[in-house]
This record gives C-alpha cells, sequence and structure tokens, in this order.
C-alpha cells in the first residue's frame, strides 16, 4: 500500500502536475490523520472496557464483602437483645430467688459477651488501590466511601466504649461475685459459679444493679448504631446489584 501511494506521488512530480500533486499530499495527510484517529478511538474502546471490567469485577466484590457484613451484625445485633434481657432476668432472679441455680449462671454468661464486627474490606481495598473515580456512578461512590470511611469506624467507636465499659466495670464486679470454670462443652466455653454468701451480697449491692442497667445502657447505644449501619449496608447493596444489572 505504501509502495502504491509512493508510485502515484513520483509520477505526479514527473509529469510536473504540482496542482494534482498538492491535492494529492492533502488527502493523504487526511488519511492518515484519519488512521491516528481511529486508532486512538479503538484505545480509547479497549481503555474504557477495561475500566468497566475492573468497576464490575470491584462491584461484585464489594456486594459479597457486604453481604457477609449485613449477616454478621444482624446477628450481633440480635443477640444484643438477649443481653437486654438478661440485664433484667438477673434482677428479677435476685428479687424472686433465695438461692443461685444454673438460670442465672447462663444469664450471668450473656452478660459478659460483647459482640464485636468486623468488617470484610478486600473489596473496598480493591477500589482505593484502583483509585475510586473507577466507580463511574456519582452517587453509588459516594454512598461507598461513605459506609467504608465513616459509618464502619464510627459504629467501630462505639464498640470500643462499650470494651472499655466492659473491661473496667462489668467484668470486675461480674468476676468479685461469680467463679467462672472452663467448660469446652458449654456455649460460651465457661460455667459460672456463685457461693450463697456472694449471692446474698448482691441481692442487697446497689451497685452490682446499678451495672446491670449500664450493661444495658452501653449495650442498646452500640445496637441503635449497628441497625442504623444495617440499613447502609441493605440500601448499598441494592444500589450495587442495580449497577451490576445495568452494567451487563
Amino acid at each position: 500500500m505504501i509502495k502504491f501511494f509512493r508510485h502515484i506521488r513520483q509520477r505526479l512530480i514527473k509529469e510536473n502536475r504540482f496542482s494534482k500533486y498538492l491535492l494529492y499530499a492533502i488527502g493523504e495527510i487526511i488519511l492518515v490523520v484519519i488512521g491516528i484517529l481511529f486508532a486512538l478511538q479503538i484505545n480509547n474502546w479497549n481503555e474504557n472496557r477495561k475500566t468497566k471490567n475492573l468497576e464490575q469485577k470491584i462491584l461484585k466484590e464489594l456486594y459479597v464483602n457486604l453481604s457477609i457484613d449485613l449477616e454478621e451484625i444482624q446477628g450481633d445485633v440480635s443477640f444484643m437483645d438477649n443481653i437486654n434481657s438478661a440485664s433484667l432476668e438477673v434482677e428479677e432472679f435476685i428479687d424472686t430467688n433465695e438461692f443461685p441455680n444454673d438460670s442465672i449462671f447462663k444469664i450471668i454468661s450473656i452478660l459478659r459477651v460483647t459482640p464485636h464486627f468486623d468488617p470484610n474490606k478486600s473489596g473496598y481495598q480493591l477500589l482505593q488501590s484502583k483509585g475510586v473515580e473507577v466507580i463511574s456512578n456519582d452517587s453509588l461512590r459516594n454512598d461507598i466511601s461513605l459506609l467504608y470511611e465513616r459509618s464502619y469506624p464510627y459504629y467501630k467507636r462505639y464498640e470500643e466504649e462499650r470494651l472499655r465499659f466492659h473491661a473496667l466495670h462489668s467484668e470486675p464486679i461480674l468476676l468479685k461475685y461469680f467463679t467462672m470454670h472452663f467448660n469446652l462443652s458449654r456455649k460460651y466455653y465457661g460455667e459460672f459459679k456463685i457461693s450463697q454468701e456472694d449471692y446474698n451480697k448482691i441481692r442487697t449491692d446497689d451497685a452490682f444493679r446499678k451495672l446491670l442497667s449500664a450493661i444495658a445502657f452501653e449495650n442498646s447505644a452500640v445496637q441503635s448504631r449497628g441497625e442504623g449501619v444495617i440499613k447502609l449496608i441493605k440500601s448499598l447493596l441494592k444500589s450495587i446489584e442495580k449497577e451490576i444489572s445495568d452494567n451487563l
């Protein structure tokens, strides 16, 4: 093809047909420019396709991560209902029973549980490494960043505050009265026992009753925040599912 055009140019020059040569040269330049533009367009199309494939990959991984997160945090929030109930049940038990039995031991084991949420971040870390602009939907991109950069860390602070409260207040008082024995067959790997003498003390210990209320209060604060996170995860899952479907 190149030789063909070269022969045409040489023939026009030999025939001294300058005007036609000039038109031909311009035409050849236009063809070259068109070829370059066409090549650039193909390259842009390939790059856009790669970016779109990457976006789909990240969205699918985020969807899997968030689905697991939703199941885990829903389990935690659901168990917090047990903790709130246990706080009331312990107080009711010591008001109505003169002697301890297995019922209170099981309830106390629930009060020692502090559910904590550890989100799956592989999809978001991949997004960060590739650049958040990979997500073409501005609203979706903002919602993803909001969940991982604000809502998750904020919820974690609530959990950390409850853990500090448990370490500084709940655990010392519970272990003051109850003896914990390791038992692999029990659900929480421990058996709690209390002497009759210590049981008589907690029945009249106002500090112990205040602790029960404080445990429920701290737990309810975390639970309320967790319910808010659940709503955000559900909403984001729907948005991601729609975005994946629209881009198929």
